[in-house]
């Protein structure tokens, strides 16, 4: 769940949610070596997630084959991770599922720990195109989980245009038919990069080009929505959007007429980070589930629930070619070089926020 992304601003000293259990520990495996390799010093592992991310069954399947109790925490904001991460007594998470672009707060913070593949088998699934991520460009911290972009949908029932552009959503005809994810810092990103520049700028020059882009857009705006945009696109309720990646897998797939474009300036795209927790203290078995996520029957698995792009190109072969062609799931190469992610801009943050908020207000 490459992939949900919002930023929001959060009082200081958030609370720590309770942890939930997703099911039930499963009985101990049979097969003799895992067994000897769940042997550690706990039988669970306290993972903190996106809501909606990590189907019951793949939890449920390596609580049964590892004899070990999964203890999930959601979250539906970054920023509500790191406050829970950040608030919490060291050792109160093993594993983290979050944006890549958080990596670097989460490092600078002495929060998580390097990796050691060499316990990670199922690593070597993973496509190279996707590894060096600009966050972590040695792969020391992260492993890739799944992938997000945010692209334009269109339902060609109701659109004729030949939209090409992210400046093309600006034309007054379209006031009123759009859903927008509520993902502050992509969303001013495109209105950077529909003015060419680069989606992490905080110049003021730039920032104040989208600005000028976002206030022509919203009487364009119907609705914000970072939960389920599809909802709207496929109810009628909105014709145009700026949309999900895995959301508009979704909706094309019910809905044919529903189309997705590529913006010539290039597409916001990230990966959410499988990360293990500084201190964590069952450190052990969050390689284990690593390991297990990257299995490719089980890889496959998530992305049938969850229809993000997969790193894992073995999952991928077991998907087999309807999933392989899919190019809201395999985002062409081409569109790969020009996309741009996120990094950790520091305290200018606070910029963007303030201009979301005035967006928003």
């Amino acid at each position: 769940m490459i992939r949900k992304e919002k930023i929001k601003k959060f009082m200081a000293g958030i609370m720590i949610g309770v942890m939930v259990t997703l099911s039930l520990t499963g009985c101990g495996t049979t097969d003799k070596s895992a067994s000897n390799e769940s042997a550690s010093a706990s039988k669970e592992i306290n993972v903190i997630c996106w809501s909606e991310y990590l189907p019951d069954e793949v939890l449920k399947g390596f609580e049964e084959k590892y004899g070990l109790k999964v203890n999930l925490t959601t979250y539906t904001d970054p920023d509500e991770m790191l406050a829970k991460v950040k608030s919490s007594s060291k050792g109160t998470y093993d594993m983290i599922i979050g944006p890549a672009q958080d990596t670097q707060i989460l490092k600078s913070q002495d929060l998580i720990q390097k990796l050691d593949t060499s316990k990670i088998e199922n690593f070597k699934n993973i496509d190279e195109q996707y590894l060096k991520e600009s966050n972590d460009p040695k792969n020391e911290y992260t492993i890739p989980y799944l992938g997000t972009s945010i692209l334009i949908a269109v339902n060609t029932d109701k659109i004729k245009d030949d939209i090409k552009s992210y400046k093309d959503l600006l034309d007054p005809k379209y006031k009123d038919t759009m859903v927008v994810v509520e993902d502050a810092r992509p969303i001013v990103g495109i209105g950077l990069m529909a003015n060419n520049y680069k989606i992490n700028d905080t110049s003021d020059e730039g920032l104040k080009k989208a600005e000028d882009f976002l206030t022509k857009l919203k009487p364009n705006i119907h609705a914000f929505n970072g939960d389920s945009p599809k909802t709207l696109l496929l109810n009628g309720e909105c014709s145009l959007g700026l949309v999900y990646g895995g959301e508009c897998a979704l909706a094309t797939k019910e809905n044919p007429a529903i189309k997705v474009v590529y913006p010539q300036e290039g597409i916001y795209f990230t990966f959410d980070m499988m990360m293990k927790t500084k201190g964590g203290k069952n450190s052990d078995n969050a390689d284990l589930l690593m390991n297990y996520i990257l299995d490719p029957e089980v890889s496959a698995t998530i992305s049938k629930s969850f229809p993000y792009v997969n790193p894992n190109k073995a999952a991928r072969d077991t998907l087999g070619d309807e999933f392989k062609n899919n190019k809201i799931m395999n985002i062409p190469a081409e569109e790969i070089k020009k996309s741009q992610g996120l990094t950790d801009i520091g305290e200018s943050v606070s910029k963007i926020v303030d201009l979301w908020t005035k967006f928003k207000g």
